[in-house]
């Protein structure tokens, strides 16, 4: 989650900060409703027994569509539309794989919730677990590609 540090630091930072949070929790929420209406397949349910590939499908459109609409009034103005094509949906099945990754690591252990922290909510882990794979996503994107430069690099 250091790297959402690091995204700030990026020209328009606290755009692309919001941005990985929009990706990530647009996500989630998306998943959650399409799994819940629409699911009937089990994604992996050793893992994670209550999510299904209506809810991962759903979750990327849910959050692309979202990351769209973000751009549009607050995101960061150095994102190309056809870039964000691209690194949107990316970001949800990373941020899946995130969550999954988190799931695996609890199932390992034997818990159901990461925390006691927000009780019914998996944990505070369950928060960011997908922020922890799309942030590095957005930031390697955001250097690698566009050549934004990092400001603490410039000193």
């Amino acid at each position: 989650v250091s790297t959402i540090g690091v995204l700030s630091l990026l020209p328009s930072g606290n755009a692309w900060v919001l941005l990985a949070c929009v990706i990530a929790w647009g996500s989630d929420t998306g998943a959650y409703f399409a799994g819940r209406f629409l699911g009937k397949r089990k994604l992996y349910e050793k893992v994670s027994p209550k999510k299904t590939w209506a809810g991962a499908v759903g979750g990327v459109l849910s959050a692309t569509a979202l990351a769209f609409v973000f751009r549009m009034w607050l995101g960061p103005s150095s994102l190309p539309l056809e870039a964000l094509a691209i690194l949107a949906p990316v970001g949800a099945a990373l941020g899946q794989t995130g969550d999954l990754a988190e799931s695996l690591l609890k199932r390992s252990v034997g818990v159901k919730d990461s925390g006691k922290i927000m009780p019914g909510h998996g944990g505070l882990l369950d928060r960011i677990d997908a922020l922890v794979f799309v942030a590095p996503w957005l930031l390697a994107y955001a250097v690698g590609i566009l050549g934004l430069p990092l400001s603490w690099l410039a000193l």
